[in-house]
């Protein structure tokens, strides 16, 4: 018996990946639509309208979509960070268990994190489809927990990951 190959929703063509959160399965073009739209509307809708930015070096995954996305500019007074969503739903979360306040902000006037809407999975998915090579974040045994709590929150209810990031925006901590 030969498994069912899944068809993009948009296209019909092959998906490359299935987006619990959209309830979609994608093709890997309109998986970088889908991604490129979210990572630049973030950008819009906190009136941020420049074109070219200095991007934040890290070898990360996160650095690596930036450069897919973006136009650097290393005289552009606007820095994009490379801190994504899961990383704002632990600081989040942290806060809210241990009172710690959140290493990471979402922006302000000289820097701006392009990715906190969009998850590692997407990242890597999007990575893979254009050939390059991705590595998993290193995190402590704390943080793996609270990863873990929150996969089960984002399983249970598609967007919850999401919802934890913009209820740590609208009360100001990130």
């Amino acid at each position: 018996m030969q498994p069912e190959i899944k068809k993009c929703h948009i296209c019909g063509r092959e998906s490359s990946f299935y987006s619990e959160y959209l309830k979609q399965s994608l093709c890997k073009k309109h998986l970088e639509r889908m991604l490129t739209k979210r990572i630049r509307s973030a950008l819009i809708s906190k009136d941020y309208k420049q074109r070219k930015f200095r991007l934040s070096p890290d070898n990360s995954d996160a650095y690596k979509i930036e450069k897919f996305v973006f136009r650097e500019d290393n005289k552009s007074s606007l820095l994009l960070m490379n801190f994504t969503l899961e990383d704002f739903a632990l600081s989040v979360l942290d806060y809210f268990l241990s009172g710690n306040k959140p290493k990471q902000k979402i922006g302000s006037k000289t820097f701006f994190n392009p990715l906190y809407t969009a998850s590692d999975e997407e990242i890597a998915a999007f990575l893979t489809s254009k050939g390059e090579k991705t590595k998993p974040k290193k995190i402590t045994k704390k943080q793996e927990y609270l990863m873990e709590f929150i996969k089960d929150i984002e399983k249970r209810r598609p967007g919850g990951m999401l919802s934890i990031v913009k209820m740590g925006e609208k009360i100001g901590i990130i």
